[in-house]
């Protein structure tokens, strides 16, 4: 065997070697690229008829450090369009980077389904301490695994979440929003309800809004 077949023999054993290789790299690209596409199309989706998201409001409040106090004006409508309940899965407050305030829990109530007897106040901006004191505002329970049923024709209800909140030191906070995560139709949801408050500390301070800006 002449030098020159023997280097085009060995040339061609150098490409089978790599060309399994090759597809193998080729097919673990391919998988992650379809493994990628399926966890996008899986992900979290906007909320469609089943809720009416309000529009975008806010208030402001000055406290002194050590407070406890719940904010009650957090509000979401149930729409008669939902073919079926939904499950919530948690409601995280977007707060800025202030230290004032800390967030100590996010309870939901399903309103007027689980208004005390009597009630005639449906949702309230901030009660005392948390859960809040005041007897029209219990009732509320933890966000987690709680089902809403949408209303029949003609019925009103609505997602109330009460965030606890704790003063912890001098200064201004800012939450800019909650998201609401449920489930719905097998599908997991994402609404942003836009809520904004400024929190300051102490009581005597003028806060300044943060809607208005």
């Amino acid at each position: 065997m002449s030098e020159k077949d023997i280097k085009t023999t060995s040339d061609e054993n150098l490409r089978h070697r790599h060309a399994p290789v090759f597809i193998a790299a080729f097919v673990m690209v391919s998988v992650v690229a379809v493994s990628v596409f399926i966890y996008n199309n899986r992900g979290p989706k906007p909320p469609g008829g089943e809720l009416k998201l309000p529009p975008p409001y806010g208030w402001h409040t000055s406290e002194d450090v050590g407070t406890k106090f719940t904010d009650g004006l957090n509000l979401v409508t149930v729409t008669p369009h939902g073919r079926g309940p939904l499950r919530l899965i948690s409601a995280r407050p977007v707060m800025d980077s202030g230290k004032s305030v800390l967030v100590i829990e996010t309870l939901a109530r399903i309103n007027p389904d689980m208004l005390p007897p009597n009630a005639e106040v449906g949702s309230f901006q901030q009660g005392l301490g948390f859960p809040p004191t005041q007897p029209h505002a219990a009732g509320a329970m933890p966000v987690e695994g709680l089902i809403v049923q949408p209303p029949e024709p003609g019925e009103n209800r609505w997602i109330e979440l009460q965030i606890g909140l704790e003063v912890i030191a001098p200064g201004r906070s800012v939450r800019r929003g909650i998201e609401l995560v449920y489930e719905y139709e097998g599908n997991r949801h994402i609404a942003f309800i836009p809520s904004y408050v400024a929190y300051c500390a102490p009581a005597t301070v003028e806060c300044e809004p943060e809607y208005d800006k």
